[in-house]
């Protein structure tokens, strides 16, 4: 197992870390959905849809996001559904 900084360096190197956001399909009245952060270290990621800021960490290693994000985020492999 990697230590976290490698880990956090796959996030980014697979784009889900820094994506810039997509405001075309962007609404701000959409679903939520609640995701789990498979790793246990602390991690902030970018919705790749809406641009939102999201922290998983020790406290919260599941977090309600936009629907909008969850499909790319948990099909990345580093979520799953909470």
């Amino acid at each position: 197992m990697g230590c976290c900084g490698q880990q956090r360096a796959a996030l980014t190197e697979s784009g889900i870390a820094n994506r810039p956001p997509d405001r075309a399909g962007w609404y701000p009245d959409s679903a939520t959905v609640r995701i789990e952060f498979k790793q246990r270290q602390p991690v902030m990621v970018r919705g790749p849809v809406t641009g939102k800021a999201y922290m998983f960490e020790a406290a919260s290693f599941t977090q309600t996001v936009d629907k909008a994000d969850a499909a790319p985020l948990i099909m990345s492999g580093y979520f799953r559904v909470g």
